[in-house]
């Protein structure tokens, strides 16, 4: 009978160890996930500002453009471009 009762103390022990254990990887793992998640926040805000900055900066390129092109003395016609590399500043003069 103490035998028994030496057994289950043991195996609650060891049970309790494990179960500690565990909650400890989970809390880990818990944590990890909240600052990946912090960081991948972070990250998305940055590269909607630099989206918001490349579409300014594409809309004064654009407008720099059309107000050259009045003036412009290039023929789109004259440029020899292949077909597979079609400028996309000229698409752009084109389709204006």
């Amino acid at each position: 009978l103490d035998e028994e009762e030496e057994r289950r103390k043991r195996r609650r022990e060891k049970n309790k160890v494990a179960a500690a254990r565990c909650r400890n990887k989970k809390k880990e793992r818990t944590e990890f996930l909240q600052r990946e998640s912090e960081r991948l926040e972070l990250m998305n805000a940055e590269l909607k500002a630099q989206i918001e900055e490349l579409k300014q900066e594409r809309q004064q390129l654009i407008l720099m453009l059309n107000r050259h092109r009045p003036t412009c003395i290039v023929r789109t016609d004259s440029i020899k471009t292949p077909e597979s590399e079609a400028n996309p500043l000229l698409e752009q003069l084109e389709k204006k």
